[in-house]
């Protein structure tokens, strides 16, 4: 069964968009038993890192220990490592993935001799397996570079790659987490997509990037032929007590023209101070209580919302 490929974007950063996307993935698959693949075409890498320092703490504290020694000249305990995997240079991310390039970059990489050939890399040699459920193509600074070249026979591939490995890539879900830039690699992950939806935190600026984003993703749908769906706006990073003031912003955002032509999800994600701070569950919302309440929520409207457009 082919999967369901779904971009989470909005033009704005800092609304809370790879929190919600991260979340979401990890509900999936660990909540809900699907098997889940999250792509993170972001050049901050938040959702990568979230990811493996929640998923890789054990892998990360014994490549600190191989590398630290006390004062005695000895290796730290295990217990040691994991005290300093935050403040450690050396970690899964650096020491594995990058230095292996197992990253999203290396779907992007533009060519460097004319008559080279491209092929897509196999799955083993791009994908990063996390639980039993969740696999990660991880994030890459390096993303920064793609956009400077004028290939673009770049757009294309995420979802060559997808079709590519579709016999060996088992994914009932696959999650994609875009940067806040129309770029080259944003193109890429929505001309891979079947849906997108719009995280977006209500505030006096938020139309500006809704409606540049509804224009560029109206013209990709028009210039490539696909059948992307926009399954709606989330509001993200909610208040628990709405100031007033926020009230008519909120209604003024729901009056414009653009917003009135997508639906908006009921179930919303709350700001939470734990999320930013927390150390037990790391960043990842699903990892307490009141955001995972949201994150379930969500969840299940966005898969009804999937079921209904394909009915």
């Amino acid at each position: 069964m082919k999967p369901k490929v779904i971009s989470f974007i909005n033009m704005k950063g800092g609304v809370g968009k790879t929190t919600l996307s991260i979340g979401i993935a990890d509900y999936l698959s660990n909540d809900l038993g699907k098997k889940t693949l999250f792509i993170d075409m972001d050049p901050q890498f938040n959702g990568t890192q979230a990811m493996f320092d929640f998923f890789k703490q054990d892998e990360t504290a014994k490549i600190i220990q191989s590398y630290t020694t006390n004062n005695q000249g000895q290796k730290i305990t295990l217990a040691e490592a994991k005290k300093s995997i935050f403040d450690s240079e050396h970690n899964y991310y650096n020491d594995k993935v990058k230095a292996e390039r197992k990253t999203i970059y290396l779907l992007f990489t533009p060519q460097v001799e004319l008559g080279q050939s491209y092929t897509s890399p196999d799955n083993e040699g791009l994908i990063t397996n996390l639980t039993d459920n969740l696999d990660i193509i991880a994030g890459d600074l390096n993303l920064v570079l793609v956009n400077r070249s004028s290939d673009y026979t770049l757009v294309k591939r995420l979802s060559n790659f997808l079709l590519d490995n579709e016999q060996s890539l088992d994914y009932e879900y696959i999650i994609i987490d875009c940067p806040p830039t129309l770029t080259t690699y944003t193109d890429g992950a929505l001309l891979a997509s079947d849906f997108y939806v719009i995280p977006n935190r209500i505030d006096r600026y938020s139309i500006n990037g809704i409606d540049s984003l509804q224009d560029a993703i109206g013209n990709l749908v028009r210039q490539e032929r696909v059948n992307l769906k926009n399954l709606g706006i989330i509001y993200t990073m909610v208040q628990t007590d709405l100031p007033k003031r926020y009230e008519a912003i909120k209604r003024n955002f729901e009056s414009k023209k653009v917003v009135n032509s997508m639906d908006i999800f009921d179930a919303v994600m709350h700001y939470y101070s734990d999320i930013q701070v927390g150390k037990t569950g790391g960043t990842l919302p699903t990892r307490y209580q009141r955001s995972k309440e949201d994150i379930e929520a969500i969840t299940v409207e966005l898969l009804e919302r999937i079921a209904t457009s394909e009915v």
